[in-house]
């Protein structure tokens, strides 16, 4: 039932996906008009990206330059940010009240949003090596740690999730709001299946799973799929290989046969439309390479599936 990475994914390569997404972050909060706001980003990004962030020359070089080629996938980014933040904000008007971040890296969600963190009760579940690095961040920025945020360090390629979550206080009986992103490209799908099945199996129904995922090859934008391949060959050299790919319909299934109800579940592009605001807002093209989907436990799956 846990999450099988590999080793450099869950030490120094997970903690390296953690700075890229938070660097993303706070970088794009320099844009007139964001798909995100995320003022603390920075404060927890690691020294080396922030003096990137800092320094424009830096960032030309290294983004506009080096990474050229994939830097549209940093709006994919953003954009799976604001779905899932805002996913949370009508569960929480639903009534749930727990939030599980599988995976959270260096997400600053409970010291930005004291509106929401008044009304739930956040587990952040992590390595313990990209945990400790996100602690000592906060305090070194003098943050006050939000007394309903809890901090779950655990290997999820050893305990699952909803294991891991054990003693931290959180309430399985109750339903709850869980989200997985970044991470179901980097599993197999036979882990992915047994992730879903042991939520579905333990977490009550109207328990919401939020994922996003990467299209397979007849589900990508022929124009996207030059960019998608230096994106794979790019983190596969950092020792974090893409293994899992899928299609909007095989997504549904899979969570079907687990016990899931779709809510939805569309392609990135798709997404950015809902978001769309006047020309000229961002100068980068969304590529059709990834999606996201919100699924709800409906059924216990079959005792022998």
């Amino acid at each position: 039932m846990s999450l099988r990475k590999s080793t450099s994914l869950q030490h120094k390569g997970r903690a390296s996906t953690a700075e890229l997404t938070a660097a993303v972050r706070a970088n794009h909060q320099r844009n007139p008009v964001r798909l995100f706001e995320d003022p603390l980003a920075r404060f927890l990004c690691g020294w080396f990206w922030r003096l990137v962030v800092r320094l424009r020359p830096l960032y030309w070089i290294l983004v506009k330059r080096v990474l050229r080629a994939i830097e549209p996938v940093s709006l994919c980014v953003l954009l799976r940010a604001r779905y899932a933040e805002q996913a949370l904000e009508s569960a929480v008007e639903r009534g749930i009240d727990q939030y599980v971040i599988i995976g959270a890296g260096m997400e600053s969600f409970a010291f930005r949003r004291p509106d929401l963190m008044s009304r739930i009760d956040v587990f952040e579940i992590d390595h313990p090596f990209t945990q400790s690095q996100k602690l000592a961040r906060i305090r070194q920025a003098g943050w006050t740690i939000p007394s309903r945020i809890h901090f779950v360090s655990a290997d999820l390629t050893r305990i699952s999730a909803v294991d891991a979550l054990k003693g931290s206080g959180f309430q399985r009986s109750r339903p709850t709001f869980l989200t997985l992103m970044g991470v179901a490209y980097y599993i197999s799908a036979e882990d992915l299946n047994q992730t879903a099945e042991s939520i579905a199996r333990n977490l009550p129904e109207g328990t919401l799973l939020l994922l996003d995922y990467l299209l397979d090859e007849t589900s990508s934008s022929a124009e996207h799929r030059v960019m998608k391949e230096k994106m794979k060959a790019f983190v596969a050299k950092r020792g974090e290989p893409m293994v899992a790919e899928y299609s909007l319909a095989s997504m549904n299934g899979l969570m079907a046969a687990r016990g899931f109800d779709t809510v939805e579940n569309l392609t990135l592009p798709e997404l950015e439309q809902r978001y769309r605001i006047p020309q000229g807002a961002w100068e980068l093209e969304i590529p059709s390479i990834f999606a996201v989907g919100t699924f709800r436990v409906t059924a216990r799956p079959p005792q022998d599936a």
